[in-house]
């Protein structure tokens, strides 16, 4: 699961650092990272051979790569 709490305070300690106002997580930077988060997993997943990969019109959908016994 996503530890949201973590990126908010994240978020929050890096604007701290830097002086930044409002020292505030707003949802787009919330999702911004999260994003991220979430194409290093899949990348992660499809290199390992977890997860398959297939082009759509649109863009990229996933499935759970079948093994044979």
């Amino acid at each position: 699961m996503i530890d949201i709490k973590h990126i908010i305070a994240s978020i929050v300690e890096e604007k701290k650092k830097n002086n930044k106002e409002p020292s505030i997580a707003s949802f787009t930077e919330i999702q911004s990272v999260v994003i991220r988060s979430l194409k290093s997993e899949i990348n992660e997943l499809c290199k390992t051979g977890e997860i398959d990969k297939h082009k759509t019109l649109n863009g990229w959908a996933f499935s759970i790569t079948e093994t044979t016994n």
